[in-house]
């Protein structure tokens, strides 16, 4: 879990019954802030993955897997959100804009900080 810990950057939030989509939507409405085009690598999402009815903690974590702006990991996106999802909780996997596809700071923390938003907004 240590190994893991350095290259996960996740925010807990309370999101006890959180009302989101059951599968990968974008994040923002229309194209995003500063969007260079309209390709997938252009579109931020979130992927949910949830832990099975009754196993539910009440927390969520969104994954915000590395990759030094260049790609982004996915055994630390989806292999972390399996192994979350076997201890009760809720995971969002943001898929962000990357330094690879011309995108250059500030616009993954918009991105980050829009998927929070979002889960606060969903929260119960």
């Amino acid at each position: 879990m240590r190994a893991i810990l350095p290259s996960l950057l996740a925010l807990v939030i309370t999101a006890a019954a959180a009302k989101l989509p059951s599968r990968e939507f974008p994040i923002w409405e229309g194209p995003a802030p500063g969007a260079r085009g309209n390709t997938p690598r252009d579109i931020p999402t979130l992927t949910p993955h949830a832990p099975r009815q009754g196993k539910a903690s009440g927390a969520l974590v969104i994954v915000c897997p590395g990759g030094g702006y260049g790609g982004l990991a996915q055994h630390e996106g989806r292999g972390y959100a399996e192994w979350l999802i076997q201890h009760g909780v809720t995971c969002l996997v943001l898929k962000y804009r990357l330094g690879s596809a011309g995108y250059r700071h500030p616009i993954m923390w918009q991105d980050i900080s829009r998927a929070v938003r979002l889960a606060r907004a969903h929260a119960k």
